[in-house]
């Protein structure tokens, strides 16, 4: 392990000068900041890396302007702009309402950070080769971070990043999960994989959307057959580990996500193609409502769900004033015996910055969603795929795993979710140009044959 030091701090060198031959390539960074999680406490405030992407969204904005490059929307993002700065005015009110402002002032900074890292990212006016290389990029980096967490899951070493907290909800998570026959069958031991991850569940959530994209080009990406075995090694590589996190709502993530590809990216005829997607969602039902197949703690089932929203509704209905201006998280823990923030992303918005912010939330998705399923319809080839594999991915992550978690407590899965939103908004926004034929980023061109009469 010694040798990783000199090598990372050679590479890191290598990438400085490679920077600074062109500011320019900055750019490339935000991958690999969204690839690991690390939180830096400087006494009381705290923030995690991944903030530093709109630092770095910042700098090659700058950087495109000294060098006269245009900057601004590729396309009109009016409505994104209008929306996010609702959502930031409806939900400022929550900050004074809670008892520890510090706290709620934080919350409201990770939910809104996302949105502006959105924001200039989409007014940075990237090019098209920049976007398919970011795509590329942060598929490396995930995989490389699925090696790292089945090492990990294999040996129970190399979890740098996992703090006590993890450590201790691993050995809960893991004495509960080797009761359970899916537990039973992977063969769990005393560690779940967790990346270069802070937690086995943010890991898996993070996996989720690239192993989505990489199996969706293994098998409708119309690739080279090269391309294609290397895509389906990558996915089986990401699959194991985001089995081995032990993470129910990822692998429904996945399975969602990869049926909503293959309603639209499938080549049979429309009803095939809706009763097979019905049978699977049927079978993956009944595997998860089979008792002791992966029900192993009262936090994952049904029961210990509902008692939390349970406990949300009840102080609903004593507050109703909530619902405007939120800011009730503090006494939501004070009556409800959980200790945990409910785990649904609607309730936890609404409880902590009201119902108008919280439509906002999810007006704002709605609404790139239906640009995104338009844009599809037009985009030909290999772009096609990969849009509707983001698209589809993020809509699993925020209205299924949404259903289950808080997710917008987390700012580094946000920005993780709205980069690749601002990814798929560049392929829409390019999509006009060549809507019939894929970017030579992606495919290689044929070379040009000369003209008849023209010499070569």
């Amino acid at each position: 392990m010694l040798l990783i030091i000199p090598i990372f701090v050679i590479a890191l060198v290598a990438a400085l000068f490679w920077v600074a031959a062109s500011p320019l390539r900055l750019i490339y960074v935000l991958p690999l900041l969204l690839s690991f999680e690390y939180r830096i406490r400087l006494s009381s405030f705290s923030f995690d890396l991944s903030e530093l992407s709109l630092f770095v969204l910042v700098l090659v904005c700058l950087a495109r302007a000294w060098e006269g490059r245009r900057l601004g929307p590729v396309e009109r993002v009016h409505p994104e702009r209008l929306l996010i700065l609702l959502l930031a005015v409806f939900a400022l009110p929550a900050i004074f309402l809670e008892s520890n402002t510090a706290h709620a002032a934080s919350v409201y900074r990770d939910l809104m950070l996302p949105f502006l890292f959105l924001f200039v990212f989409l007014r940075a006016g990237l090019e098209k080769e920049q976007i398919h290389t970011l795509i590329k990029l942060a598929c490396i980096f995930a995989l490389a971070n699925a090696v790292l967490g089945i090492v990990q899951y294999a040996t129970g070493n190399y979890l740098w990043f996992a703090g006590p907290d993890e450590a201790e909800w691993q050995a809960f998570k893991t004495g509960y999960a080797k009761l359970s026959i899916f537990g039973d069958f992977l063969g769990v031991q005393g560690s779940l994989p967790t990346g270069l991850y802070t937690g086995a569940n943010m890991f898996a959530c993070f996996l989720s959307l690239p192993l989505c994209l990489v199996t969706t080009l293994a098998f409708f990406g119309g690739l080279p057959k090269r391309k294609r075995i290397v895509c389906l090694i990558a996915s089986a590589v990401m699959f194991v580990c985001l089995l081995f996190t032990m993470f129910r709502s990822g692998l429904l993530v996945f399975a969602a996500s990869m049926m909503t590809v293959y309603l639209f990216l499938s080549r049979r005829r429309g009803l095939l193609r809706l009763a097979t997607v019905s049978v699977l969602a049927g079978v993956i039902a009944i595997l998860f409502l089979t008792q002791g197949l992966f029900d192993w703690d009262q936090f994952g089932s049904f029961e210990g769900r509902q008692e939390m929203i349970s406990d949300a509704f009840t102080l609903m209905k004593a507050h109703p004033e909530l619902l405007l201006t939120g800011g009730y998280t503090d006494l939501y823990h004070l009556q409800s015996r959980e200790t945990q923030e409910v785990h649904n992303l609607a309730l936890y918005s609404i409880i902590q910055f009201g119902l108008p912010a919280t439509v906002l939330f999810f007006a704002f998705f709605i609404r790139f969603f239906l640009r995104a399923f338009r844009a599809a319809k037009e985009v030909k080839g290999l772009e096609r795929s990969v849009l509707l594999a983001i698209v589809a991915s993020i809509g699993a992550n925020v209205f299924l795993y949404g259903s289950t978690t808080m997710l917008i407590d987390s700012v580094q899965t946000t920005t993780w979710l709205l980069f690749w939103a601002g990814i798929a908004s560049y392929l829409i926004a390019y999509a006009p140009t060549k809507a019939r034929e894929s970017s030579r980023a992606f495919v290689p061109r044929p070379p040009m044959l000369p003209q008849q009469g023209n010499p070569a």
